[in-house]
């Protein structure tokens, strides 16, 4: 299914069509009022940059709760399209860049135990993070491997309450904070270099598919 014979583009950027697809992709396979809503949460989160996406958002704020009209678009081609793209992730990429979009985008998951929600990642997630700390282990040796996980966990969590601090990580694994300060920005310039080049070996596929609007800067093999 081509998107760009239901009216242009969907989304504004391959970034953002990674970020709503991940979210979409985490819902239920719901109709009706349960989609509708999750469409319009995961709406609300991305920054919409064109006059159709914010009509869209229009649309969903006022529609009433029997269907979604997503340009067109039935609840089932929405999933079809964010399908087509979660399917590009896994596929058109090699695992690191993978695991950057799946640890960043991926589902988070929240855990009821002894009364208390706790934040938690999906299985995905964690196979990400695993995978991204095994591929850099080899240029941060003075980091141990558990550290290495919980630093990245920390990085993806984007969360308050699993916040680490590095005089944290040095308490419990060892050694001086300011190593775990500088592996810190070692790792966030290696995984932005990673997700800077999955975006871009993404964008000719999602132009292909109607998906993206295609840009100076995309390049077609």
């Amino acid at each position: 299914m081509n998107a760009v014979g239901m009216g242009g583009a969907i989304f504004a950027d391959a970034g953002q069509a990674v970020h709503v697809a991940f979210v979409v992709m985490g819902q239920e396979a719901a109709h009706g009022a349960p989609f509708r809503a999750a469409l319009l949460r995961v709406m609300e989160q991305v920054h919409l940059e064109t006059d159709q996406q914010r009509h869209w958002l229009d649309q969903l704020r006022g529609e009433r709760a029997g269907t979604v009209n997503f340009a067109g678009m039935s609840t089932l081609d929405v999933r079809a399209q964010c399908a087509l793209i979660a399917q590009a992730v896994r596929t058109k990429l090699p695992e690191t860049e993978m695991w950057v979009l799946q640890a960043k985008y991926g589902q988070t998951d929240f855990e009821d135990v002894d009364g208390e929600r706790r934040f938690a990642f999906s299985a995905e997630r964690i196979a990400a993070i695993h995978g991204l700390s095994k591929w850099m282990a080899p240029t941060l040796p003075r980091i141990k491997p558990l550290a290495l996980d919980c630093m990245l966990g920390r990085m993806f969590a984007n969360h308050k309450k699993i916040d680490i601090s590095a005089r944290d990580l040095a308490a419990q694994f060892g050694g001086c904070h300011k190593k775990y300060i500088r592996a810190s920005w070692k790792m966030r310039n290696h995984l932005r270099i990673l997700e800077e080049k999955a975006i871009a070996r993404l964008e000719p596929h999602f132009v292909q598919h109607g998906l993206i609007m295609p840009t100076d800067t995309t390049k077609y093999c």
